[in-house]
């Protein structure tokens, strides 16, 4: 009887039969590689055969792969490099996808990329060749930001606004089950990622790692945490109309606001807050005040319940560490700032000695890692590391990039179409927190973080194109 299997057909099988009887005589751990590869396969071929599968795929990893045991600056390499490595061969194989319209948010954000590029060679020339070559490397790194929101305004990734609150969903997925993991990593007090910092959380009886998760520090975590609390939060204020029930978002922002509390983020509790009043702004017409307030009042004693079977003195510590930091800002404003205005202070008198060299920058990240300005200094805040390392000229594209991210946001924020005026409602609040917190750290180093950032201000953009003024 003859074979109803087509010569190609009988091919593929033999080899499979071939693959497959080769696997299982090999030792255990050779096994469990070769199928790893086999696995890998099919999710590769999607990569390269789609335009958008890349982007899904380091949007996920950068949310929920730890870094790999391997150095690349102060850190651990991470999976999402290689994804990000996809992206720029899609970009260049779907070239025919890319349509350059005009978008007011594109110039400030790739003036910035540009001044912190031409800074390196401000780097090589205080700070040396090694030092220069990690300013060049943190500059790729930010830059995985801006290459993600022109995939998705220029290129291929215009579709991904056409899928709706798809995209909205998989990210608030994502988001909550990193702080989960956060929230075990606190509990158990997991062994921290490669190139982690050390913070700490000192109570009375013991002495606690602050939760960092999947990331690099626990500044990273709490920024995550805050974005997507309030993206909870406008799905619970406009029930219908936030693409995502409000019940679910509930749930998901009690292990988010756990996890910000575990990270003890205080710039990023208070991004939050002024998010959150910034979205009552911006949708105020709409606003059931009542709602809001139970709402508040309930959540705050959730999350304190939460937190306080898991850690029972961390929620009398946040209180009384809260207490002093408003005494302290008062009397003692450098302790209040964990020892900011120090920092401040020798860099605002490097530019009062330098004008010239402050006016162009010295390199992009190099205060940490060189005594340009006569020892390392960690700035701790976005606006004067933008000035003192990548000059006036990154100062000003930064504060462009502000004011152009806030009108394209609020404009998508006032749209009659739903998922527009969610996605835009989402990213305006959002960024006037980040705006704010930007005074108190240099937020523009969490580059796992940017992208997704990026991304949903993208959107935000896109949808919004056709809409009335």
């Amino acid at each position: 009887m003859k074979s109803a299997l087509y010569p190609a057909e009988r091919s593929a099988a033999l080899i499979i039969a071939l693959v497959a009887a080769s696997i299982a005589i090999l030792p255990p751990v050779p096994r469990l590689c070769a199928v790893a590869v086999l696995c890998v396969l099919p999710v590769l071929g999607w990569m390269v055969s789609s335009s958008i599968a890349w982007l899904g795929l380091f949007l996920g990893a950068v949310l929920l792969l730890p870094p790999l045991p391997a150095s690349i600056g102060n850190s651990g390499a991470h999976p999402g490099l290689l994804l990000a490595a996809f992206g720029v061969y899609a970009a260049l194989l779907f070239a025919n996808g890319w349509t350059f319209t005009e978008s007011p948010v594109t110039a400030p954000m790739i003036a910035l990329t540009a001044a912190m590029l031409a800074s390196v060679s401000m780097a090589l020339m205080y700070s040396g060749a090694k030092i220069a070559a990690g300013s060049a490397t943190r500059v790729l790194l930010f830059a995985l930001g801006p290459f993600v929101f022109l995939y998705v305004v220029w290129g291929p990734g215009q579709r991904l606004a056409r899928a709706g609150f798809g995209p909205a969903k998989l990210l608030f997925a994502a988001g909550v089950l990193s702080a989960l993991f956060a929230c075990v990593d606190f509990f158990y007090q997991l062994p921290a990622p490669s190139g982690s910092s050390q913070q700490f959380i000192w109570l009375s009886d013991r002495i606690l790692r602050r939760a960092q998760g999947l990331f690099y520090d626990a500044g990273a975590l709490g920024n995550m945490c805050a974005f997507f609390l309030v993206m909870a939060a406008v799905a619970m204020l406009w029930p219908g109309r936030g693409g995502l029930n409000r019940w679910i978002a509930a749930a998901g922002a009690v292990p988010l606001a756990a996890a910000l509390v575990f990270s003890y983020s205080r710039a990023s509790v208070l991004s939050v807050a002024v998010s959150v009043a910034a979205m009552l702004l911006v949708r105020r017409r709409d606003v059931k005040w009542f709602r809001v307030v139970i709402g508040a009042c309930a959540a705050g004693v959730l999350v304190a319940a939460v937190v306080g079977s898991v850690a029972p003195g961390l929620v009398a510590w946040w209180w009384t560490r809260a207490q002093t930091t408003l005494h302290l800002a008062f009397s003692a404003s450098d302790a209040a700032l964990s020892g900011r205005v120090s920092s401040w202070s020798i860099i605002g008198s490097f530019v009062l000695d330098h004008p010239v060299r402050a006016l162009l920058g010295v390199g992009y990240k190099t205060l940490p890692y060189s005594a340009v300005l006569g020892r390392p200094v960690v700035a701790d805040n976005t606006y004067l590391s933008a000035l003192i390392e990548t000059g006036i000229a990154g100062l000003a594209a930064l504060c462009a990039l502000h004011v152009a991210i806030l009108r394209a946001t609020w404009r998508a924020a006032r749209s009659p179409d739903s998922s527009t005026a969610f996605y835009g409602a989402w990213a305006f609040s959002f960024w006037v927190g980040e705006i704010l917190q930007m005074s108190a750290a240099d937020l523009l180093t969490y580059w796992r973080l940017l992208p997704v950032f990026f991304f949903v201000i993208a959107l935000a953009v896109v949808k919004a194109r056709g809409t009335p003024a």
